[in-house]
């Protein structure tokens, strides 16, 4: 490759003015460089350099000038760029393929901003502050290089789980006011804890209401790709998700939400009541016995029925699933008493989905929605007390 040296360059007095210089003599060496190595590729196709007469039994291979110009785009900077003509084979550069107009590198930095927050409207002009007036960014483009997000989703949904066992699961449908302003889709998630106490997404996809049907579908896919049995499903009150699990996993013990609970009993009291209602229903989460926590349960239930019957009956409905995690070991409890490992991811994902407003469609959503999870998941921690998730296994054997 022909070796190119800089010249030397005098940069202004101001030390903004030196900078801008500087930015500029980077973009003129890497166009220079990569220049030469193009025309160092065509040389060794060849087997000579330009002028040279071919050796004999070489082949017939002629140099036939460059492309038209075209603009790479780089981290630093729009550069222009002519790739050499060969006559005689089909050349394609190992470095630069025809068509490239900008660099991997920048394909995933447009992953991560979007993924942070900035909006596909906003991309064209922040960007092009940055990499220069002529570098090739449009809405399209950028919508092109997001596509890629459907091909990772497509192929992580369609994973074999004959390998995987998650001992608990957490379940919920999350609306991001994704589709039609005249829908109202749901993300239906699904989350596990693995026999470590590591969690992973297991499911993830929309639908129009938390339905049996809907649940079913994804419970039932679940299956038919290898997942084996979940010891416990923890869930808000929906009698859909209940019914499906029932009839696709019906060993699996049933655990509903206390945080969903919190808020059903809290909404149908006064607002003089509410602190003191909240302080009873804390005390029956700190019952250390499945008898102490009815006791409570009962007490509290008592205290409420003569003149608010229906918060009343909204403590005692459906106390079995309310209570089923005392059949698991105590250091657990605290991580399966909630859809807290859905909750609380939510809450971050909300901090991107709501700079899109709405989202066109349930499919982008689900797109944006998995890449963000995929991102956050990094940062999870494992389940508390999940030394103890032997014995829950062993319970079950």
């Amino acid at each position: 490759m022909k070796q190119v040296y800089p010249k030397v360059t005098h940069l202004a007095n101001s030390p903004i003015d030196r900078l801008s210089a500087l930015e500029d003599l980077c973009r003129t060496k890497i166009a220079e460089v990569l220049q030469a190595y193009l025309n160092a590729e065509a040389d060794e196709l060849i087997r000579r350099r330009r002028y040279e007469r071919i050796e004999e039994g070489a082949p017939v291979l002629y140099r036939n000038s460059h492309d038209p110009e075209r603009l790479v785009t780089t981290p630093v900077g729009t550069i222009p760029i002519r790739r050499p003509r060969v006559r005689g084979t089909t050349y394609e550069s190992a470095v630069l393929p025809k068509h490239a107009r900008r660099l991997p590198s920048l394909d995933r930095t447009f992953h991560k901003l979007w993924l942070e927050g900035l909006s596909q409207r906003d991309f064209e002009p922040a960007l092009r502050a940055l990499l220069g007036e002529q570098a090739p960014l449009s809405a399209s483009s950028i919508a092109r290089v997001n596509g890629q997000f459907r091909e990772e989703f497509d192929v992580w949904k369609s994973r074999r789980l004959d390998h995987e066992r998650y001992v608990y699961i957490w379940v919920d449908g999350v609306h991001l006011g994704a589709g039609p302003a005249d829908e109202r889709r749901v993300i239906l998630v699904v989350i596990g804890a693995d026999a470590q106490g590591e969690k992973h997404l297991v499911a993830l996809d929309e639908a129009m209401s938390e339905s049996e049907t809907s649940w079913r579908e994804i419970l039932h896919d679940l299956k038919e790709r290898g997942l084996r049995t979940p010891r416990l499903g923890i869930a808000d009150g929906a009698n859909g998700f209940w019914a499906a699990l029932s009839a696709e996993y019906p060993e699996a013990a049933q655990q509903r939400c206390w945080l969903h609970k919190n808020r059903n009993v809290l909404d149908k009291v006064p607002e003089k009541l509410k602190g003191e209602t909240r302080r009873k229903l804390r005390e029956i989460c700190k019952s250390t016995t499945r008898a102490e926590a009815m006791s409570k349960i009962d007490s509290l239930a008592l205290s409420l029925s003569k003149d608010y019957p229906k918060a009343a009956a909204c403590v005692r409905d459906d106390v079995d699933r309310m209570l089923a995690y005392f059949a698991f070991p105590k250091a657990s409890w605290k991580s399966l008493r909630t859809t807290n490992p859905i909750e609380s991811v939510f809450a971050s994902v909300r901090l991107r989905t709501n700079v899109a407003k709405r989202l066109r469609s349930g499919a982008s959503a689900l797109y944006l929605v998995f890449k963000l999870i995929d991102r956050l998941s990094l940062t999870w921690r494992r389940i508390d007390g999940y030394q103890t998730i032997a014995l829950a296994q062993e319970k079950a054997a």
